[in-house]
This record gives C-alpha cells, structure tokens and sequence, in this order.
C-alpha cells in the first residue's frame, strides 16, 4: 500500500496520476465500498468528507471503521501480485486548532487515521506544492 499526503490543492492528486501512469483504477472514497471484478489498481480519496459525514459519533469508532478498512485494502492487496493500493490523505491543519467542533472532530480524527495509515503502508510520500518527498519506503521495512 501507498500513503501519499499534502495540503489541499498541493498536487497530490496530479502526482498519484503520473506515478499509476494511465493505469487504469478505481476510486473508492467509503470504507466498506465494494471493489470491481478485475480491478488491480484502487484509489481511495477523500477519506476527511467520509469523516466529517460521521461528526457526532464517537472518535474511536470512527477510527477503528477506518483501521478495519486499512486492513481489509491491504489484504485485497496481498491478493495478486498485481493489485496495488493508493491511499491519498489531505493534511488539514499543519497543527492550527480550528475553533468549529465539527472540524476539530475532522481534523483530530483524520490525523489519526493517517498515522495508522502511513504505519502499515510499505511506501509514504509527502507531496507539496507538487513536489514529492518519500518518507518511507519498502526497503525500510526490511
């Protein structure tokens, strides 16, 4: 799996695209969502409006829904050598507290998702103002 994370309008989503290569994919943005016959490539995007649309529940549920769906990509993943994952993440906050609760609760709660994210991803890049910066990669893990 590949974790890629920047700001908003930073590039990212331009950057995955080259990177896939005119691979064709699909994009998921729910937890759950079901997966296409003979897909090998999935995008998960917009995980901070999927969190936001569960305001008022508890964190932790939250958190563990998105801990399951790692695992459960991860193992679709280990599947077939050709399958791959990409996680795009939007970093919201560069540590600014927002003043809203609905936000907070977005915020403190994506940055959750995002670290077990980037931990059992073999590969994290950062991407800003569209310059990549590898931040993990397989050879690491080993």
């Amino acid at each position: 799996m590949h974790f890629v994370i920047g700001g908003a309008y930073n590039g990212k989503r331009k950057w995955v695209e080259t990177q896939l290569n005119q691979v064709p994919y699909q994009k998921i943005s729910e937890p759950g969502e079901k997966i296409e016959n003979g897909v090998t490539t999935i995008l998960f995007t917009a995980l901070e409006h999927w969190i936001l649309r569960h305001y008022g529940r508890d964190s932790d549920e939250v958190v563990l829904i998105w801990k399951q769906e790692v695992d459960r990509l991860i193992k679709w993943e280990n599947g077939d050598p050709a399958r791959q994952v990409v996680i795009v993440g939007t970093d919201q906050s560069k540590g600014i507290v927002p003043i809203e609760k609905e936000q907070r609760f977005t915020r403190d709660v994506l940055g959750w998702c995002h670290q077990y994210s980037a931990l059992k991803a073999e590969r994290v890049t950062r991407v800003w103002y569209g310059l990549a910066e590898e931040l993990k990669t397989k050879e690491e893990l080993r």
